[in-house]
């Protein structure tokens, strides 16, 4: 219960503003990891592209649900919509910024549609979970 108090009292895009600083960082600086020499599977950056994006899509829609905390209400689809376009254009302009900059990354039309599949996931957990959150947010206070 403490916890569950401690991050509705929070300021109110804090999910946000952190995830989208992270997903820039390890996105755009060059090497921001160590290499572990961890073997993958193949298009395992794909799946860390989607991750990040519905990541950012649900921190966009968690921190809208934080402020407005109206259990009876459905979810506001044009406003989810709006978070969409935007996680979506965001991957978008990564994928630019990365093929603009010299930094030993390029860009990757494969990651960006990652990058709107990710968002797209994080949208139907978040119309799918709309409800149920508020009212686990409302129990909170």
């Amino acid at each position: 219960m403490k916890l569950t108090k401690f991050l509705t009292s929070l300021p109110p895009c804090i999910f946000s503003v952190v995830c989208i600083l992270a997903v820039l960082y390890l996105t755009l600086v060059p090497r921001p990891l160590p290499d572990m020499d961890i073997p993958l599977f193949p298009g395992a950056d794909k799946v860390v592209h989607a991750i990040m994006m519905m990541g950012i899509m649900l921190c966009l829609s968690f921190d809208y649900m934080r402020k407005k905390r109206n259990p009876q209400k459905k979810a506001p689809l044009v406003i989810l919509l709006l978070f969409l376009i935007a996680t979506i254009a965001f991957g978008g302009a990564i994928e630019l910024l990365q093929g603009l900059m010299a930094m030993g990354r390029g860009e990757d039309v494969y990651d960006f549609i990652a990058d709107a599949a990710g968002a797209i996931i994080g949208f139907i957990i978040t119309v799918v979970a709309w409800r149920r959150t508020l009212i686990w947010l409302q129990e909170c206070n």
